[in-house]
């Protein structure tokens, strides 16, 4: 009896069941209208539905399919979110490389997880206020200038910002559960804003204007930190880390030749104090 079927252009295809969750994969299919896949109501118990590589301009016709889980759209000329605002069992989507300006028409998917939505024309972070279950979000490549409009997602774990236009560390506080944070290729100037975020692991600084290495000494669980291709010209401010694993400086202006990349706990504590003894001599 198979798992079901649709047609797209006189093109069968056939639904396919991957790790328990029914899929159905449409990318490169020219479809420029949800319209213009004909069977799409039958299929009752789709997860997963890709329509990457499409000429979409919007998701209007989704709601045929309200027990959907999983949504990837990248790569069309989706312009916003209509469609599936009444899609209340997504818990991921992946709408990167599409033409959103503007975050809204979310409120009602209370139970997203993941939500991705790289190189669009997306300026605010806002509308995400109802996504109080979100543990990934990422924004990146965007023409973003100021962080905000997070204070609700207490469960965010992952936040990826990188490559935008970011000048300042603000408005994280909130974010107590924060584990990986990517601010990397923004023009940030000053490490500071990061004290409550005691969970970080990793954090991502690199390719940014930072002159100075503080602002640190409350993330006591970070593991990983890059901080390389910035203007930094001392080692410092790296006393607290005592779960540091992995440092990049390379590409900084550090006095006597300092400028490098370290891994392992004990080459990062050589590198510290290396520095402080050359600095002393």
């Amino acid at each position: 009896m198979g798992l079901g079927s649709v047609k797209v252009h006189g093109k069968k295809i056939h639904v396919k069941d991957s790790l328990g969750l029914l899929r159905l994969n449409l990318s490169n299919l020219n479809i420029k209208e949800i319209s213009e896949i004909k069977g799409l109501e039958k299929l009752k118990n789709i997860g997963s539905i890709d329509l990457y590589g499409n000429d979409l301009s919007d998701l209007r016709g989704l709601e045929v399919v309200p027990q959907l889980m999983q949504l990837f759209a990248n790569n069309n000329q989706i312009k916003n979110f209509d469609g599936i605002q009444g899609l209340v069992k997504l818990d991921r989507i992946f709408l990167n490389k599409n033409n959103i300006s503007k975050i809204k028409g979310l409120d009602s998917l209370e139970n997203l997880q993941w939500l991705e939505l790289n190189e669009n024309n997306i300026s605010e972070i806002c509308g995400l206020d109802s996504l109080v279950n979100l543990r990934r979000l990422d924004i990146n490549q965007n023409q973003i200038k100021e962080i905000k409009g997070l204070d609700n997602l207490r469960n965010l774990e992952v936040l990826i910002l990188r490559r935008n236009q970011i000048s300042e560390i603000k408005d994280l506080e909130k974010l107590s559960n924060l584990k990986w944070l990517f601010l990397d290729y923004n023009q940030i100037q000053e490490i500071k804003g990061l004290d409550t975020l005691t969970n970080i692991d990793t954090l991502h600084l690199d390719c940014n204007k930072i002159t100075e290495i503080k602002g640190l000494d409350n993330l006591i669980n970070l593991e990983n930190l890059y901080l390389g291709d910035n203007q930094i010209t001392e080692i410092k401010g790296l006393d607290h880390l005592k779960k540091l694993n992995l440092l990049f400086l390379g590409l900084n202006p550090i006095e006597g030749g300092y400028a490098t990349d370290v891994m392992g706990r004990e080459d990062v504590e050589n590198l510290i104090s290396s520095f402080k003894e050359w600095k002393n001599a």
